[in-house]
């Protein structure tokens, strides 16, 4: 069973960090879910996992021969073929209460069920295809989806991975013997199998759990290495790396045509290059020259150097792991006399911006700042070991609180974390908090607000100014995300 001083895999199944490191594996916080991914390119970019991207390749070509078979297929093989659950058991994604996502839903099985054409045309531009090529084409499917599909087709691969590992390396009252699902595909018979294996054992909610263990080498941070987001911010250069010239210079004058006009000073119509008028111009691009997709995938398979090198996420920037076991003993020193729920917030805040403002410059990915839901989970992971209920996301009515601390009813505070680059920051730091405080019997509302830069500081500076409210270190924090410069590199 989990237990309130025990965070990690580490902890809880008493087995050295070490070890696990050495294993190549992620040694999961057990609190809230590791802000990682699994990445599908990171799978394909590696030798040592050519096989299970060869099944990953292989199902969907699977998928995409019975749809051309068969047609249409009834309720029971579409859910057989389609549909999967999350696999919480690897804690990996944006859940702050636990391990318990949303999962993949009906909407990304009908979005794969009508895309799986577009995933083997032009199959001569690149090297392989690519189930992230799902989030180019469909709006919406993002890297938490790819990331929970990728998890279940690999299954097999984690299973074994992690049985491996339990029974070289832990107790045998730390195992126990689990009846998996859709463990194997028997593509002679068209039947996922299930199957047994000996697995981490832990109470979870009343409930015997197992957890899996994810290698570190395949997790990525924020998105997937193939991404929408990515695609439209490489504009129209994806454009220039199409050999063939005639195509490329339909495919550059149908971009221009479709950005839309504005009228300049002098009243007369112009070309719009704004974000909005490119990214849309380049959407209406892709539609009519699909190709430009596959030509943009071919540039990120030959730039896989560049994903093995900056793409991995550190697993020590994940879960926290090399701060928070201070906490604890450094918590413990303090001098509370009757520690209250306000006490105990604020010393793990003083440590939290503490520990943000000294490494700074990983809280980036691809130069920039992390989401609010990110630093939210890095919070949870500092939460451990305390007597006060750090419970997260709780709604009344009128939006969900970040965290409400308890210790009872009586001793109730509300913690909000703020992007100082919110549009709304100044209406939350005026009325959200005395909402909460009605709503939830609240004797303080605690603010963090976050800034990544030298305009965002002087932003938050005057929305604060001008609502006559201070960073005192009690209502209000704010944390210094700025890139600091090396401590080598200063004079």
């Amino acid at each position: 069973m989990v237990t309130d001083d025990k965070v990690y895999f580490s902890d809880i199944f008493n087995v050295k960090h070490t070890i696990i490191e050495k294993y190549g594996a992620l040694d999961i916080s057990l609190v809230c879910d590791n802000p990682a991914f699994v990445d599908p390119f990171l799978i394909f970019a590696r030798k040592k996992y050519k096989n299970l991207h060869d099944f990953i390749v292989a199902y969907l070509k699977y998928l995409r021969d019975l749809s051309i078979t068969e047609g249409e297929l009834d309720l029971g093989k579409f859910n057989h073929y389609y549909k999967f659950p999350e696999v919480k058991e690897a804690w990996l994604g944006y859940s702050v209460g636990g391990n318990a996502g949303l999962g993949l839903g009906p909407r990304f099985a009908s979005s794969l069920y009508k895309n799986l054409n577009k995933f083997f045309d032009y199959q001569n531009i690149t090297k392989s295809s690519h189930l992230e090529k799902l989030c180019l084409v469909e709006e919406g499917v993002g890297v938490d989806k790819i990331s929970d599909f990728t998890l279940n087709l690999i299954k097999k691969h984690l299973l074994d991975y992690t049985q491996t590992f339990a029974k070289q390396n832990l107790d045998k009252k730390y195992l126990a013997v689990f009846p998996i699902r859709k463990v194997e595909f028997d593509f002679t018979k068209g039947i996922w199998r299930d199957g047994s294996y000996t697995l981490p054992s832990y109470e979870w909610g009343g409930k015997k759990q197992f957890v899996l263990l994810v290698p570190r080498d395949i997790l990525t941070k924020q998105d997937t290495w193939i991404s929408r987001g990515d695609f439209l911010e490489n504009d129209t250069a994806i454009f220039n790396t199409i050999p063939n010239s005639e195509l490329r210079e339909k495919i550059n004058r149908f971009f221009h045509d479709n950005l839309a006009t504005k009228l300049n000073k002098k009243k007369q119509p112009e070309k719009d290059y704004s974000e909005k008028s490119k990214k849309n111009a380049l959407l209406k691009t892709i539609s009519e020259f699909p190709e430009v997709l596959d030509y943009y995938i071919k540039y990120k398979e030959q730039n896989k150097d560049d994903a093995l090198k900056y793409h991995i996420a550190e697993p020590e920037l994940i879960n926290f792991f090399s701060d928070t076991g201070v906490l604890k003993s450094e918590l413990n020193k303090k001098k509370f006399g009757k520690l209250t729920s306000f006490d105990d917030c604020v010393a793990r805040i003083i440590f939290f911006k503490q520990k943000l403002e000294s490494n700074s410059n990983d809280l980036y990915f691809r130069d920039k700042p992390l989401q609010e839901k990110h630093l939210r989970l890095m919070f949870k992971n500092v939460t451990y070991g305390s007597l006060f209920d750090y419970n997260s996301e709780v709604n009344n009515g009128r939006g969900p609180i970040d965290f409400i601390v308890s210790y009872g009813s009586n001793d109730k505070i509300g913690l909000e974390l703020k992007l100082a680059s919110s549009r709304k920051l100044k209406q939350n730091l005026l009325n959200q908090g005395k909402v909460y405080q009605e709503d939830s019997n609240l004797k303080h509302v605690v603010k963090i607000i976050f800034y990544f830069s030298d305009q965002e500081l002087e932003t938050v500076s005057g929305v604060l100014k001008e609502i006559n409210k201070s960073v005192d270190n009690k209502e209000i924090f704010m944390i210094d995300c700025r890139k600091k410069e090396s401590a080598s590199n200063q004079k």
